[in-house]
């Protein structure tokens, strides 16, 4: 299954989604095709799959930089994480640029996407500090994910070393849905005070 999503996913980098065949997936993993096609089911699922692969390295990699970064806010926590799924990205924007091509067209695609999003965007929250429960929980994970898609229009056509670009915007759209949130009451209290409660 490893081999297959690997193969998917160099595939993706050339194509969009729809345009990569299982059959030529699996030539290029080295699997005979009809135990592909069981194992695999599709090849939107193999895409998927390596994502949460690559997901959950990024986020297991936040988590041993957020535990030795000592006394930091929840709000610069939660840029780390996001800062560091872009750079778990930086090598794949062509897949990315794919992907979100073919989510234009394709709905279902469009919906597992932005799934997968927010559930990273709580976990990272959670590890951060904030454990995003209840309405306001949820209002807060929207929205971080809504910083997230903004910054990553520009993350797309920043290649520099050290994604300055991509941090600066990572930073202001933070500061004003920060600002947002605490103007309606969805982040509780002020910047003050985000070191150790559950707000940004």
């Amino acid at each position: 299954m490893i081999l297959l999503g690997n193969a998917a996913w160099t595939l993706l980098a050339t194509h969009p989604v729809d345009q990569i065949d299982l059959d030529a997936v699996a030539d290029m993993a080295g699997v005979e095709r009809g135990p592909a096609g069981v194992l695999s089911g599709s090849v939107q699922g193999l895409v998927l799959a390596k994502m949460t692969r690559l997901d959950r390295q990024s986020l297991m990699e936040t988590y041993d930089d957020i535990q030795d970064a000592g006394a930091v806010s929840i709000r610069e926590k939660i840029i780390e994480g996001l800062l560091h799924w872009f750079e778990t990205y930086a090598p794949y924007r062509s897949q990315i640029n794919h992907l979100n091509q073919s989510a234009r067209s394709h709905p279902d695609l469009a919906l597992k996407l932005l799934v997968s999003l927010e559930a990273v965007i709580r976990r990272t929250l959670v590890m951060s500090g904030d454990p995003a429960l209840g309405l306001k929980g949820m209002v807060r994970v929207k929205g971080v994910a809504g910083v997230f898609l903004a910054t990553a229009r520009i993350w797309m056509q920043d290649d520099s070393n050290d994604l300055a670009a991509t941090m600066k915007m990572l930073d202001q759209r933070m500061l004003r849905a920060e600002e947002w949130g605490i103007s309606l009451r969805i982040f509780e209290g002020g910047r003050s005070h985000d070191v150790s409660d559950g707000s940004i």
